[in-house]
């Protein structure tokens, strides 16, 4: 290490976390949030042609960075539970050699942008969320106060063919270039301020509505997690949540900001058996649900696109599974997407997923801010799995593992870095140890 570098030592038998590591976490985590939007930018401008390989090349690099920086911090239980994972995804595509191994790059975005957030403080991830919000919010006023040239910028309708989400022959009936569920049809007028907005939902950097609602709910989480600066900035951050929520008119966000608010008031719900229990009960409840509405010989399908009816189509999907399709032995028979706990259930296995979510609720909180994000995540994941899988999206998921990392981080908040002591010496700046707690 050079005498110009900067070091974190920390107790409990974990290694030093240099100044290089702890400030990449946050550019990372930017860079996520928005990267899509800077290559939509690129392929509307025509400066380069970007599709679904492009994308996926730049995502991998995020994450491959990410690795990279916290390689020296990774623990013998995250490399069992991984390789416990890896195994049984490839015996289950030895059997099913259509499953979707994407799922394994879902939760890698989660332990990678965990891990780097630890690395470094509570007050990093509030400023890391400022950055974002601010980005957020502009580009969203600028897509709603001058959409034509936003639009002249972002193509997001030629985006999304190139990636390959949208069918090129399909009707662009919004007469625009966002996003399909950029307007509300005629069926479906928008909630919250229609009179301000018309049938506009707002995508912002996410280009997508769903991705501004869902980076709402991470953020209100945040809010009534943490108690970081001033009141007036905290104040100020959780209006500008609930503006992100407005913004797309996302009745999830809205609905599950709403649950987040009054349960952050029941103590039980931060505990390990709460958080567990959360989203195993979610499943049998769809799966009884389901199995109430079946309708003999007929396969599930999405009959109303709306909060109820994705809720039923969930319910109606799980309970029309065989056992085969639960262990992920079997490619689903109906498409998953509208349905995030089929989706990570059939193409990761129930085992997998099980185990995930025990290592999740027996992760011990440092903080008491960590464990009131904790239970924000499991209500989060509840609500948002229940009726679509866009929350593994890394524009969206490593902003909140990220976060969630800081409030587990390994130094105490508000240290400062502290310069490494002369090549030759053997004296470390030592950082108080944040509290007791378990991490892979």
């Amino acid at each position: 290490m050079s005498a110009n570098q900067s070091t974190l030592a920390v107790q409990a038998g974990t290694t030093a976390v240099t100044v290089a590591e702890a400030k990449l976490g946050p550019w990372l985590v930017i860079a996520a949030c928005t990267f899509n939007a800077v290559l939509c930018y690129i392929n509307t401008r025509g400066w380069l042609y970007i599709g679904n390989t492009q994308i996926t090349i730049c995502e991998l690099v995020i994450l491959a960075s990410g690795l990279f920086s916290i390689r020296s911090h990774i623990g013998a239980r995250a490399y069992q539970i991984s390789a416990l994972i890896f195994l049984y995804s490839m015996f289950a595509r030895l059997i099913n050699p259509d499953l979707y191994l994407e799922t394994l790059h879902d939760v890698a975005i989660m332990y990678i942008f965990y891990k780097l957030g630890t690395l470094t403080s509570i007050e990093t991830g509030n400023r890391t969320l400022w950055i974002a919000m601010v980005i957020a919010i502009a580009f969203g006023v600028l897509e709603w106060k001058m959409l034509p040239t936003f639009e002249n910028l972002f193509n997001i309708w030629n985006y999304y063919v190139n990636k390959g989400l949208i069918d090129p022959d399909q009707a662009n009936l919004s007469g625009t270039v966002l996003y399909p569920s950029g307007f509300r049809g005629t069926a479906a007028v928008r909630m919250m301020f229609a009179g301000e907005f018309g049938s506009h939902r707002i995508s912002s950097i996410f280009l997508e509505p769903t991705g501004l609602g869902y980076f709402a709910e991470v953020a209100f989480a945040w809010c009534v997690s943490t108690a970081c600066g001033p009141w007036w900035s905290r104040l100020a951050l959780l209006f500008m949540s609930v503006v992100c929520f407005v913004l797309p008119d996302s009745r999830l966000g809205s609905t599950t900001c709403l649950l987040m608010l009054i349960l952050s008031f029941v103590p039980f719900l931060r505990s390990n058996l709460a958080v567990f229990l959360m989203p195993l009960l979610a499943v049998i409840a769809l799966t009884i649900y389901g199995a109430f509405h079946e309708i003999p010989g007929v396969q599930p399908s999405l009959i109303t696109d709306d909060f109820p009816g994705r809720l039923l189509f969930s319910g109606r999907l799980l309970g029309y599974w065989d056992l085969i399709h639960w262990m992920g032995f079997a490619l689903s028979p109906v498409y998953t997407t509208d349905t995030g706990f089929a989706y990570q259930i059939n193409n990761l296995g129930l085992p997998s997923t099980f185990l995930l979510l025990v290592v999740f609720a027996r992760n011990t909180p440092r903080t008491l801010a960590a464990a009131r994000m904790r239970a924000m995540i499991a209500i989060y994941y509840t609500t948002s799995l229940s009726i679509g899988n866009a929350v593994f999206s890394i524009k969206t998921a490593a902003l909140l593992w990220f976060l969630y990392g800081t409030t587990n981080a390994i130094s105490r908040a508000k240290s400062r870095l502290v310069p490494a002591a002369p090549p030759g010496s053997s004296n470390r700046a030592i950082i108080p140890y944040a509290g007791e707690g378990s991490s892979a």
